[in-house]
């Protein structure tokens, strides 16, 4: 069976592609996302969906037909819930009026995706002297400590057969896909698992890419969440967030690993990932 490329939804394949070769071949797809710039933002966030290739083909043609039902070509989350404004179908309203007319959304990730990473990074608390080793080993930036927080994650993950091979699939965003394609050849550089085990990566237009769509969804999301537990930035689509890391039940696959890091959390990995390597300590 050949599935014609226009149909895999943003899944980086060849044009032709044979669909039951695919099936037994062991590999996974990370669709990763990024918000944030360590000089115009307080928090830096990379995150990512992960799952076979299957439920993520069968997941991109329920985002798809959701698309189709509320009479849009794409989902942008930043648009999507600008509640003042018409989005598709979606009419202004309250935040509450807008939840509800993207919770669909959210319930086709939840539904349909089996792993969820967060790599949430505190601007000013990682610029802080105290960290200085942290620094060393992932550099100035913590755009590349995010990146490097999620994809150990992937590896790491006990659902996750070390023998299975990953490939990841980020939004193509001028001003940083260079900037992760560098992350992800020094990380393969400098880790043995990372570079037997990640062996692809390549760049999406969200717009044809329900996945990546998906994974800035949880970008947002994140964002929103972390910039209220560090500075009590209130934000109107907390039970969004609340509904995405509720406890499994029923119909829900997703499950998350990763997490916030402001200083107890960098002073705790610094502890336990760094000094104990370091001569002298």
């Amino acid at each position: 069976m050949q599935v014609p490329y226009k149909n895999l939804h943003g899944f980086p394949f060849l044009p032709s592609f044979d669909f039951e070769q695919e099936r037994l071949v062991a590999h996974l797809y990370g669709y990763c996302d990024e918000s944030g710039k360590q000089e115009q933002h307080p928090v830096v966030v990379f995150n990512g969906l992960v799952d076979a290739f299957e439920p993520l083909y069968s997941f991109a043609q329920k985002w798809t037909q959701l698309l189709t039902d509320h009479e849009l070509t794409g989902f942008h989350t930043v648009e999507a819930l600008r509640h003042s404004q018409p989005y598709g179908i979606m009419q202004p309203g309250t935040p509450e009026d807008r939840t509800r007319d993207v919770l669909p959304f959210l319930r086709a990730i939840i539904e349909g995706v089996s792993f969820g990473i967060i790599a949430a990074v505190d601007v000013r608390a990682y610029k802080a002297p105290a960290y200085q080793l942290i620094r060393e080993k992932f550099g100035d930036d913590p755009h590349y400590f995010a990146f490097y927080l999620a994809i150990s994650e992937i590896l790491r993950h006990w659902g996750i057969n070390k023998n299975l091979t990953i490939g990841l699939c980020l939004d193509d965003d001028e001003s940083k896909a260079i900037q992760c394609y560098k992350f992800y050849r020094k990380m393969r550089m400098s880790n043995a698992d990372a570079r037997q085990r990640i062996t692809s990566i390549c760049f999406s237009d969200d717009k044809s890419s329900p996945q990546v769509q998906a994974a800035d969804f949880l970008c947002y999301l994140t964002r929103t969440e972390t910039e209220k537990r560090f500075f009590n930035k209130e934000y109107p689509y907390q039970s969004l967030f609340n509904e995405l890391n509720a406890p499994p039940e029923g119909n829900r696959r997703l499950s998350f690993r990763g997490g916030f890091y402001s200083h107890k959390e960098l002073s705790e990995y610094m502890d336990i990932h760094i000094r104990p390597f370091v001569k002298g300590q």
